[in-house]
C-alpha cells in the first residue's frame, strides 16, 4: 500500500508501535502524528466507547494509560501536528503546510558489535531504533515460542508496550512483568517473585526473557534466566546510558544479597544485546552523568582518545557507546570469568561500591563509581604509580559531567564496607589502580592507614 503513489494511510495508534513497523512506514512514506492531549481525545471520543480497546466502564483511564504507553513511541515518529483546539480544516491546512517540505526518513545506522565467549557468540546491537532489528538479529528465533519481557515501573510505561508489540509483530506471544525500580528490588525475593508468576503463566524452556531498563533490571532479569528452568535464553535491551556501555555487556548477573552488592550470581551471556540509543532522549539527566561516569572509566581503563571527546564534549551517542563497549568487549573477550584482566573493568569500584552502601544507595552507581576513580586516582599518586597531575584532571573532566568527585562518608565505615568486596583475596582487598590514562593494575597489600589518608581527603 505504502508504495502507492499520492495516497493517503489513516492507521490506528497502534499500527506503528512496533519499531520494525515504524521504521517501514518513516522509510517509504511521510509519517506524520496527530497529536493530542488525553483531554482532547477524551472530548472527542464522547460516548463512543465501541472500541475494543476502550471496553469496560474504566475507559477513560484506559485512554491515559495508553496516552502514556505510547508517547515515547509516537515522540519518534518525524513530523506532528498539534490538534488541540484546532478544527479539521485547520489540522489539514497544518497537514498540507507540512507536506510541502517533508521527506521519507533515512535508514538508521545500526552499528554492530560481534562478543565471543565460550559458551558462544552473540552481538551488540547500537543505535537509533535498534530495537526494530531485535527479532531479526536473534539467532535461532526459531525456537521461542514465548517472551517474558521483565521491566521495571519507571521504564515500563515508556518502553514495554513499543517492545511487546515488536515481538507481537512476529507472532510471538509476549508478557510484561514490572518490578518495582531501584537497587532495594535487586534481590532473592524479587527472584522468587518472578519465578511464581512465570510459572503461573506457564513459562518454559522454550520461553525468551528479555530484560528491559537499567543495570538493576539487566542483572536480576539475567539471573533469572540464568536460573529458570536450568536456564533459558535471554536479550538484554539495555534504556540506560550505563546499562548500556557497562551492565548489560559481559555475562555477569546476579543480586544483592546481606548487604552486600551482587554478592549472589552467576555467569549467563545474552543471546542479544540492544542498545537502542533512542532510549536515551527519555532519562533524566541524573541517568545520562550516571552512565557518564562509566564511560570515563571505560576511557581510563584502555582508550585515550575516547577521554580527549569526553574532554571536548562534543560526540554523538551511537558513536560514544560503541566506543565505550569495545573497551568492555575487548577486555571479557580476553577474562570471560573474571581470573585476570577483566579486573580492570572494577577501576574505581572497590571505593564506589563501598560509598555506595555506606550512603544507603543515595549515590548512585555512577556517581559512587565517579568518586571512587578520583579516589583510585589519589591511591595511585601516594603508591608512587601515578603523576599527581592525573586526579586533577580527572576532577575537571567529572565536575564537567556534572558527576560528584567527593563524598561526605566516615573513612572506617567505608572501610569495613570494602571487606565485602568480590575481589578480595582472602583478607587482602585489591585495588584497580591507574598509571596513567590507557594504563591501568591490581594492586594488592595496600596498608589500611594509607586507604583510610585518602579518604579522609575526600
Amino acid at each position: 500500500m505504502l508504495n502507492t503513489p499520492n495516497i493517503v494511510v489513516a492507521t490506528g495508534g497502534g499500527a506503528l508501535l512496533a519499531p520494525s513497523a515504524r521504521r517501514f512506514a518513516t522509510q517509504r512514506a511521510i509519517v506524520i502524528e496527530l497529536r493530542a492531549r488525553p483531554e482532547t481525545i477524551l472530548a472527542r471520543l464522547g460516548a463512543d466507547t465501541g472500541r475494543p480497546l476502550l471496553d469496560g466502564d474504566q475507559w477513560h483511564m484506559r485512554v491515559q494509560d495508553l496516552y502514556r504507553e505510547r508517547c515515547a513511541a509516537y515522540a519518534r515518529l518525524p513530523y506532528h501536528v498539534e490538534t488541540d483546539d484546532r478544527t479539521p480544516h485547520e489540522i489539514a491546512d497544518a497537514v498540507i503546510a507540512l507536506l510541502a517540505s517533508a521527506s521519507p526518513a533515512p535508514p538508521p545506522e545500526v552499528r554492530r558489535v560481534p562478543v565471543q565467549s565460550p559458551t558462544g557468540a552473540y552481538t551488540i546491537l547500537i543505535g537509533d531504533d535498534a530495537t526494530a532489528d531485535m527479532r531479526t538479529a536473534l539467532p535461532d528465533i526459531e525456537r521461542v515460542q514465548r517472551v517474558a519481557i521483565i521491566t521495571d515501573e519507571h521504564v515500563a510505561p515508556l518502553h514495554a508496550a513499543a517492545v511487546r508489540a515488536e515481538w507481537l509483530a512476529g507472532k510471538i506471544p509476549a508478557d510484561v512483568y514490572t518490578i518495582p525500580a531501584g537497587e532495594q528490588a535487586k534481590t532473592l525475593d524479587t527472584v522468587a517473585t518472578l519465578y511464581e508468576r512465570l510459572l503461573h503463566d506457564g513459562h518454559d524452556r522454550h520461553t525468551l526473557i528479555v530484560t528491559l531498563g537499567g543495570g538493576v533490571v539487566g542483572d536480576l532479569g539475567g539471573f533469572v534466566a540464568a536460573t529458570y528452568m536450568r536456564g533459558v535464553p535471554f536479550v538484554q535491551v539495555p534504556t540506560s546510558l550505563l546499562a548500556m556501555v557497562d551492565a548489560s555487556v559481559g555475562g555477569k548477573v546476579g543480586v544483592d544479597h546481606a548487604g552486600a552488592k551482587n554478592i549472589v550470581g552467576a555467569f549467563k551471556q545474552p543471546a542479544l544485546v540492544v542498545a537502542d540509543t533512542a532510549f536515551l532522549a527519555t532519562l533524566p539527566p541524573r541517568e545520562i552523568r550516571n552512565g557518564l561516569a562509566e564511560v570515563v572509566k571505560h576511557a581510563l581503563i584502555a582508550d585515550p582518545e575516547l577521554l580527549e571527546w569526553l574532554e571536548a564534549g562534543e560526540w554523538a551517542w551511537p558513536a560514544l557507546v560503541e566506543r565505550a563497549v569495545r573497551v568492555k568487549v575487548n577486555i571479557v573477550e580476553q577474562d570471560p570469568f573474571e581470573h585476570g584482566v577483566r579486573a580492570w573493568l572494577n577501576l574505581g569500584h572497590t571505593f564506589g561500591h563501598a560509598l555506595e552502601t555506606v550512603s544507603g544507595f543515595e549515590l548512585a552507581h555512577g556517581e559512587a563509581v565517579a568518586v571512587g576513580l578520583v579516589l583510585a586516582a589519589r591511591l595511585a599518586a601516594r603508591l608512587g604509580m601515578a603523576s599527581e597531575a592525573l586526579e586533577p584532571r580527572l576532577v575537571r573532566l567529572l565536575k564537567r559531567l556534572g558527576l560528584p568527585t567527593a563524598y561526605p562518608a566516615d573513612p572506617e565505615a567505608v572501610w569495613e564496607a570494602m571487606q565485602f568486596d568480590k575481589k578480595k583475596r582472602g583478607k587482602r582487598l585489591r585495588f584497580i589502580l591507574p598509571r596513567d590514562v590507557g594504563q591501568v593494575e591490581i594492586v594488592s597489600d595496600v596498608p589500611r592507614e594509607m586507604v583510610l589518608e585518602v579518604l579522609r581527603g575526600a
